[in-house]
Order: structure tokens, then C-alpha cells, then sequence
């Protein structure tokens, strides 16, 4: 059985714009699409508020008409609903576990928790055991797509962030940017043009070792680029389709927290390591 694409919805243009994503994600691969709501139970009722029973069948509304909205454009998809009785983003990233990816919402307005979506997709980002994929609303749904760009670097290339990066090109017949970014040494601008380029060559032999294993029919560019990791990445998914990052351990590092909220196109999170 394919393993399931989802996507969390909380009614915000956000999470509709992940929701839609994670659609044409999950038709592209042929994976089932799971939407998934987390909201917390009410520990005490207080006057004038909803009751437990009026909250939760507004969730189960919301759910249901997104999966509604989503059917008319992809009358094939199986696509289900899921309603977590745990706050964000604990529950959201429970829920999807062992998913095939998740896609949440990016930017900066508030879920009906109370919390900054942003940080929502943030925490979701950093420990999420499946790749995230962070949309912002607006993304172009639907678009003939773009390369896919990922990020990666020569000395310890992270597997799962390139097969991840490699699938998504493949099922989008696209091109695969590979960018390296280096540092120069402090000692730059007092070296010759022919120590300069020797740097160049050490750069593009070690990238090219790191790629010699993967033999994939997808198209790979490989693009080094003397700057800093955030800014290449930046740059070079000015007009991507997607752009793939990993993540160590349970923290977004300084390069994919940067990108997150520079870049305009969807912004996976792979997890490694």
C-alpha cells in the first residue's frame, strides 16, 4: 500500500494552500491523502464559550469541507480526514507518522489555537520523524513546475534529504539543481587567480564524487557557488518548484530556519541523522 501524503488544516489560507499541495503531491505519486486537524479539549468550560460538542463539529466541518473542496479538483484522490484531540503542533505531527511527507501551512498569521502559524510550522519542522514540506499562501498550485533545488554538502552528504529531492524531481519530470555552497578562506583576496581556482576545482571534484553512486534518469545540474549556504539556496530557488533542506536531529540548523522564511516556493525539511 502506498504510504499517505497529509497535510494539517487549521482554516487558515495557509494550511488551504498546503491542503492544496499536498493534493497534487499525492496525485503526482500516486499516495492516498490523509488531512489532519489537531485541536485541543477544552479542561474546563467557562461562560459564554462554545461547548465540547460545538467545537469539535466545527473541526469535523472544516475537515470535511476541505476534503470536499479538494474532490472537485481531484475527483480520483482518496482522500480522508483525521481529527486529533491534542494540541498543535504535538498532535499534527503525531498523527503523521510514518507519513510519506507532511505539508503545513507558512507564514504569519494565527491558527483558531491562538498560536503564531508560523511557529506551528516551525515546530512541526524540527520534529516531524517525516519530511515537512512548509507552503505559504499564494504558492502556485497546479503550474507547470519548475527544477527542484536541494542543498547539500560534499563531506557529508545526507541520503535521505537527496533521494527525497531526487523523488520529487522524478515525478515531476524536472530537473535536479544540486547546490554546494563554500566558504572562502580569510586568505581570499591575497591569493593568486590560479590558487583561486584550484579551490573551484577541489569544490566541484568533491560534489562530483559525493553524486558518482546515484544513477537516477533524473537530470541533475550541479551548481557551486562561492556564498554563504542560505544565500545560494536563496538565490537559486527564486524560481523552483520546490526546494529540498535537511534537518539533524530535532532543531532547525541556521540554513533551513533562514530559508523558510526568504523563500517564496514550498520549502521541504528532511529529516537525517
Amino acid at each position: 500500500m502506498t504510504v499517505p501524503v497529509y497535510a494539517a488544516v487549521d482554516g487558515s489560507g495557509e494550511s488551504i494552500a498546503a491542503a492544496r499541495w499536498a493534493a497534487d503531491e499525492a496525485a503526482r505519486s500516486g499516495a492516498p491523502l490523509r488531512l489532519v486537524h489537531a485541536w485541543p479539549w477544552p479542561l474546563h468550560a467557562a461562560p459564554g464559550l462554545p461547548g465540547v460538542s460545538e467545537v469539535r463539529g466545527r473541526a469535523v466541518t472544516l475537515l470535511a469541507e476541505t476534503a470536499a473542496g479538494l474532490r472537485m479538483s481531484h475527483p480520483d484522490l482518496d482522500i480522508r480526514t483525521v481529527l486529533v484531540d491534542e494540541r498543535a503542533p504535538r498532535g499534527i505531527t503525531a498523527a503523521a507518522e510514518g507519513a510519506a511527507l507532511l505539508a503545513v501551512g507558512s507564514g504569519g498569521s494565527h491558527g483558531p489555537a491562538g498560536l503564531p502559524l508560523g511557529s506551528v510550522g516551525r515546530s512541526v519542522a524540527a520534529h516531524a520523524s517525516c519530511p515537512v514540506v512548509l507552503v505559504r499562501a499564494g504558492a502556485a498550485v497546479g503550474a507547470a513546475p519548475g527544477e527542484v533545488v536541494v542543498g547539500v554538502g560534499v563531506h557529508d552528504l545526507a541520503d535521505p534529504v537527496l533521494d527525497f529531492a531526487l523523488r520529487a524531481a522524478r515525478t515531476r519530470h524536472a530537473p535536479l539543481r544540486v547546490v554546494h555552497a563554500w566558504t572562502a578562506p580569510r586568505r581570499w583576496p591575497e591569493l593568486p587567480d590560479v590558487e583561486r581556482a584550484e579551490f573551484a576545482v577541489h569544490e566541484l571534484r568533491g560534489l562530483d564524487q559525493a553524486l558518482h553512486s546515484r544513477r537516477t534518469e533524473v537530470e541533475m545540474i550541479k551548481d557551486i557557488r562561492r556564498s554563504d549556504a542560505a544565500d545560494a539556496l536563496q538565490h537559486a530557488a527564486r524560481f523552483a518548484d520546490l526546494l529540498v533542506v535537511g534537518r539533524a536531529g530535532h532543531r532547525l540548523g541556521p540554513v533551513a530556519d533562514a530559508v523558510i522564511h526568504r523563500v517564496p516556493c514550498p520549502v521541504a525539511v528532511v529529516p537525517h541523522g
